[in-house]
């Protein structure tokens, strides 16, 4: 499994150059593990996602379909300074420094704009989504959850799940997760199989075992828990980014009236 990248690269904004797509330096290549075509998100200060694909023209590799997006979405202006660090998989986190020389203060506060190409910063509660998530008789359910900062697309296998009192609660409680089965089913053959959970840049050692034909996550669970401040009433979206990595994204519950 890949690790955290640490190099990064850095990019003068200049429009007549980079207002539709901007070129990752050759010499960066060689840290981007491979990745030079398909669909990348593009992190920004405020923990948002921009969608965006790397394409490649003449030897060269861009940021493009999705990156006007970005800039839009951000205010970046000719002048200002661009940081960017790949995370190893599909994430390039940008950080945005104005003329000044310090961070851009208005990017902390960037959202992706929604809709046909309008740019209006939509209020709190258009942010919301209904996800189906399995409960213990098998049975599917839609929630109404409110999506924290997370990529909006993604074509990495996937299942959610709505966090009970009895996987996040107390010593005994807590311990395990049943997850999904028809996933756990397809993805997760083995008996025991030792995976990891990544939540933004940090790791926790699991294992998915089977019993009754109900899976569960167990070992470094109850970490997971603790060190994510995960609480009952959140769903976990798990992407399997790699073989034997699960990828979470958590999204906040919202009450329906």
């Amino acid at each position: 499994m890949s690790g955290s990248n640490k190099h990064t690269f850095f990019k003068i904004y200049l429009p007549e150059q980079s207002a539709r797509r901007i070129r990752i330096p050759p010499a960066y290549r060689k840290h981007m593990k491979g990745k030079d075509s398909g669909d990348v998100h593009l992190k920004g200060p405020s923990g948002y996602c921009w969608p965006a694909r790397l394409t490649k023209e003449s030897g060269n590799l861009y940021l493009a379909r999705g990156w006007p997006a970005f800039v839009r979405d951000h205010g970046i202006q000719r002048g200002h300074f661009l940081l960017f660090r790949f995370d190893g998989e599909t994430t390039l986190k940008v950080k945005v420094f104005s003329g000044t020389a310090c961070e851009d203060k208005a990017a902390f506060g960037a959202k992706p704009s929604r809709g046909n190409g309008n740019d209006p910063r939509k209020p709190r509660e258009e942010l919301v989504a209904k996800v189906r998530e399995e409960d213990g008789s098998g049975h599917r359910a839609e929630k109404v959850v409110l999506q924290e900062p997370g990529p909006s697309t993604s074509t990495f296998p996937s299942f959610t799940k709505k966090l009970k009192a009895y996987s996040v609660v107390g010593r005994e409680r807590g311990k395990t997760l049943v997850i999904d089965s028809t996933f756990a089913k397809i993805h997760f053959v083995k008996p025991r199989m030792p995976i990891v959970l990544r939540w933004e840049d940090k790791e926790w050692p699991v294992i998915v075992t089977k019993s009754s034909e109900r899976y569960y996550l167990r070992g470094g669970w109850p970490k997971f828990v603790k060190e994510s401040k995960v609480q009952e009433g959140d769903t976990c979206k798990f992407e399997l980014v790699d073989r034997f990595v699960l990828r979470v994204h958590v999204l906040k519950c919202v009450e329906e009236e």
